[in-house]
């Protein structure tokens, strides 16, 4: 490797930190009143497409072919629920496009390690702060589960949930990034602070997938969790009871599919069924007739269904599989469980799949998956500008 002089290596210092800057937006939804996380996005994403003009470098006929095949099936299904159908049904494109072309960028994941990180201890310091200055819109203090002396972190996200997604996915970089030897002692004490953001979001889906990862990456440390979690819950019985398994949040989950139900299994037709409603979001005259009296689907495969149809949550479904079963052929079997665990298992609590938050896992997940066998020597996106 050619090396370079300090003057040489600041253009690709001062981009990989505008890189970092820019993921960190991408990954904070409520940073301002527009949905700038969308519109980063989609400008990285042009970037990325005119990047491989540049460099004369052919998208793969499969990428092509894929992206085109759902782009044309969402079309249909939003011209054919016009004038209830809605533009939002194509984010998933975008999200799921940026993120395939991000996985030819391996130095990237370096990029999301410390823009996360940022976002991680911003939230951190929303929570620490709003104990002694007071509540913040960026914490969540749980009155929902009786316990509203607790504030929950969510950073620049709208739900703890998607806050929690980040984490997950900084950790699963970690550890790659352990697997390539990559991590310095600082890295201990990033780990450390991540783990602690992670904890104070008290998401049950969150932390019992950080704790399945523990189960692979450290399995004396999770027996040794299983069993003070057993002693701290016989102890602390009824407030253990009220903030993890609260049964008015689980019945209120099951009510916040009352629209979906009546509105897909009652009222609609083959159309729907095949091909989705166009719509993410349950149509009002609908909605309001439920107790809770909100559109919105809080379950991954509920909202598939209806807004993709059966045709749709198919696709998903296999992409999914196909995607554990690279890292199982490749006998990364932490990652094709996780994998599965979060993108099929996790999504039935909840979903992101219209949040920028999602692609940005699944863009980590996608480069992982294509340089799980080879250390990376050069930081690929970052050599472009030299």
């Amino acid at each position: 490797m050619v090396q370079r002089s300090k003057a040489q290596r600041i253009p690709s210092d001062f981009f990989g930190m505008v890189l970092i800057i820019g993921f960190f937006i991408m990954s904070a939804n409520r940073l301002v009143g527009i949905p700038l996380d969308k519109v980063f996005m989609f400008l990285f994403l042009v970037i990325l497409i005119l990047k491989n003009i540049f460099l004369k470098t052919q998208i793969s006929n499969s990428t092509i072919l894929a992206v085109v095949s759902i782009c044309a099936f969402i079309f249909l299904s939003f011209l054919l629920n016009i004038p209830d159908s809605s533009a939002i049904v194509f984010f998933p494109v975008l999200g799921v496009f940026f993120a395939f072309l991000c996985s030819e960028e391996p130095g990237l994941l370096d990029v999301l390690y410390y823009a996360l990180f940022a976002h991680l201890m911003i939230g951190l310091i929303f929570v620490i702060s709003s104990y002694g200055l007071g509540i913040n819109s960026y914490v969540h203090p749980m009155y929902d589960k009786g316990v509203p002396f607790l504030h929950a972190a969510k950073g620049f996200t709208t739900t703890v949930q998607t806050y929690g997604t980040l984490g997950i996915t900084w950790f699963l970089i970690y550890y790659w990034r352990k697997d390539k030897n990559k991590n310095k002692k600082i890295d201990h004490v990033f780990y450390a602070m991540a783990l602690l953001a992670l904890l104070i979001t008290f998401n049950r889906n969150t932390l019992l997938i950080f704790y399945l990862i523990i189960f692979f990456k450290h399995k004396k440390v999770f027996f040794s969790i299983l069993f003070m979690i057993a002693a701290f819950y016989l102890y602390f019985f009824d407030f253990i009871n009220s903030v993890l398994f609260n049964v008015s949040t689980l019945t209120s989950r099951s009510d916040l599919l009352a629209a979906f139900r009546l509105s897909f299994f009652e009222d609609t037709g083959w159309v729907g069924y095949i091909i989705g409603h166009g719509n993410n979001m349950v149509a009002e005259e609908i909605a309001r007739t439920t107790y809770y009296k909100t559109g919105y689907i809080e379950n991954g495969t509920a909202v598939l269904l209806y807004t993709y149809g059966f045709l749709g949550y198919l696709v998903y479904l296999i992409s999914i599989i196909l995607l554990s079963l690279g890292f199982w052929l490749k006998k990364q079997f932490f990652y094709a469980f996780i994998v599965f665990y979060i993108f099929i298992i996790a999504q039935q609590f909840t979903h992101e799949f219209f949040s920028t938050t999602f692609y940005l896992m699944l863009a980590a997940v996608l480069i992982i998956l294509r340089n799980k066998k080879s250390t990376v020597e050069k930081d690929s996106f970052l050599s472009f500008t030299e």
